[in-house]
């Protein structure tokens, strides 16, 4: 079993309110197409649901422990460029505290920086400049290590 799938099967999805205001279960087609390898799409697809605009709503961070679960199995060829604009949208999102609990973006950027190896991993074999540029903007965000992130820039 890949830790995505297992990731995936953590969650009680229809405990989860989603942004569209039904359970997020219905959610899991989206993200079997991510774990399949077949992303493309998946943030429109999880527009008005993980995100509404950029505001992170309530299955932001279980898909951001998907996504990272995504990534340590290894990411399919293409599908790199989509996972890291994701990554980024949920640790660049945007709280609403009189709408959505307050603790969504914390919980991502918490996620993600567990899993830091996981993006300099994407960072340095980034099969393009997007992809390249979707993982500096992460890190730039979650790296505590300025030098670090420095030194990897520079390689």
């Amino acid at each position: 079993m890949s830790l995505a799938r297992a990731e995936l099967q953590r969650h009680d999805w229809d405990a989860i309110p989603c942004g569209c205001g039904q359970p997020a279960g219905h959610l899991l087609g989206a993200l079997e197409s991510v774990i399949a390898g077949k992303a493309s799409g998946v943030i429109w697809a999880l527009d008005d649901h993980v995100f509404v605009q950029s505001v992170l709503m309530p299955p932001a961070p279980a898909v951001c422990a998907v996504v990272m679960a995504c990534m340590a199995d290894g990411i399919a060829p293409g599908q790199e460029q989509e996972l890291l604009r994701l990554l980024l949208g949920l640790v660049a999102g945007e709280e609403d505290g009189d709408w959505v609990e307050s603790s969504l973006q914390l919980r991502c950027f918490e996620t993600v920086r567990d899993g830091l190896w996981l993006v300099y991993r994407a960072f340095l074999n980034a099969q393009g400049p997007e992809a390249k540029g979707y993982a500096d903007d992460v890190l730039e965000i979650v790296e505590w290590d300025a030098g670090r992130l420095r030194s990897y820039r520079n390689l």
